[in-house]
């Protein structure tokens, strides 16, 4: 059992609690930043769910005369995604009501609002093939058995959804491979050898997830403008123009230190959720519970009330199409 909160610093007596709360969370926007590109809400009733789909559509072909019509079979797959169960309680001392704060039960109960963070470290953990021995044991393959990224042949690709990084030092560099991802959703195809995203669906843009040691770059690559030509100046001086800006194409840029090296990820918007290539299936919302003297054994042993939240859920993914790593 763990030792619960230790109050000892909030006891003295006019002690004053101006920054009692300098810890409380900020985290408003985590599932903002994440629920366009990753489908959230799949429900489910058991332990785990299989999934199943048919690999394509069937498209025409040519009926000569005298010829028996063509006929076509389509293969099926299926994959299963596990739920996981999650949880953390935190133990108030004995006599919690001395500090001198206030504030203690408030930050004991402020680990429910730390369960939005829950989705965005298990994306992260996912996206990057990291490892975190606190939220899944092992990240989830897509449905045809590989990793969210493969640099091999998929989906009509010889280099699957990872496109070779240009640079990550000049906007250009940037610019460039932000095209060629661009570029790498139109060519994918589906197991018929037909493209599988209509142009429209690409030019609806993408969310590009990249750390801290990008920022720089990103944000000149977001915000760069075309610096006017002077009449004494040299045509050869010229400004320079942001691609991304002239063709309508700026990517909507989350930047985050769960990301620690200079790859990027870039996610298709405005995808169906079974075409997004991550999902979370909800077995049990984020559930909290207290304990006290009417309801604790615990607490009337020792006199330590306590507070917890547990939820479960799963993760999966179906087809990783939608999305393009830089690296």
């Amino acid at each position: 059992m763990a030792d619960p909160i230790a109050i000892g610093a909030l006891l003295t007596q006019g002690i004053r609690r101006e920054f009692a709360l300098v810890y409380t969370p900020r985290y408003r926007g985590v599932m903002d930043r994440i629920g366009g590109v990753v489908w959230l809400e799949v429900t489910n009733d058991k332990i785990s769910e299989l999934y199943g789909f048919l690999n394509s559509a069937i498209y025409p072909v040519r009926w000569d005369p005298g010829n028996v019509i063509g006929a076509k079979s389509i293969l099926s797959v299926q994959f299963r995604v596990p739920n996981r169960d999650f949880g953390r309680r935190v133990y108030l001392p004995r006599n919690y009501e001395d500090d001198q704060t206030g504030t203690v039960f408030a930050v004991a109960r402020a680990l429910g609002t730390n369960w939005a963070t829950l989705s965005e470290r298990i994306f992260y953990q996912i996206m990057t093939a990291g490892t975190d021995n606190d939220l899944l044991p092992n990240n989830p393959n897509s449905a045809d058995g590989n990793a969210l990224y493969l640099t091999t042949t998929r989906y009509g690709s010889s280099s699957g959804n990872v496109v070779s990084v240009t640079g990550t030092t000049t906007v250009q560099d940037v610019i460039n491979d932000i095209f060629g991802v661009k570029r790498r959703l139109i060519e994918f195809q589906n197991t018929e050898s037909q493209p599988f995203w209509d142009p429209t669906d690409v030019d609806k843009g993408l969310t590009l997830f990249h750390g801290p040691a990008t920022t720089l770059v990103m944000e000149q690559a977001r915000a760069q403008i075309t610096v006017p030509l002077a009449a004494s100046t040299a045509t050869s001086n010229a400004g320079v123009s942001n691609t991304l800006q002239n063709a309508a194409y700026v990517p909507t840029f989350s930047n985050s230190q769960r990301i620690t090296n200079s790859r990027y990820y870039c996610f298709l918007n405005g995808v169906d959720g079974p075409q997004r290539p991550l999902f979370r299936q909800v077995r049990k919302a984020m559930t909290e519970a207290q304990g006290n003297w009417s309801t604790s054994d615990h607490t009337r042993d020792v006199g330590e009330q306590y507070v917890q939240f547990d939820s479960r859920e799963g993760w999966g993914s179906a087809l990783a199409i939608g999305t393009v790593r830089v690296s």
